[in-house]
């Protein structure tokens, strides 16, 4: 039987993928996110950084007397050629090499 693209819908989503999703929608204090995610806040704190730490730019900003941390740019995706060195070319011609 093969397996079905749509896995999302059956596996349950991570912390980290939940506070990405907190930060997105705006303003998010710390305590809010231990609140919702039912966790310490030093564990928040972590999330915050494995998110930042996936390339995610996020800003704080004090505000009532708590720090509010939200999304100020999404991942950036990397380059393909970057990936494969210094993006040499492939030509059509025949390698020469070891016959």
């Amino acid at each position: 039987m093969p397996k079905s693209k749509d896995v999302t819908a059956d596996k349950p989503q991570t912390k980290k993928s939940r506070v990405q999703e907190m930060l997105n929608a705006g303003a998010v204090s710390v305590a809010e996110i231990a609140d919702a995610l039912s966790i310490s806040r030093q564990a928040a704190y972590s999330l915050i950084g494995d998110v930042k730490r996936n390339g995610v730019e996020i800003a704080g900003v004090m505000k009532d007397g708590a720090m509010r941390y939200s999304v100020t740019a999404p991942k950036r995706a990397k380059a393909k050629a970057a990936a494969f060195g210094k993006g040499a070319t492939v030509s059509a011609a025949p390698s020469e090499g070891k016959e």
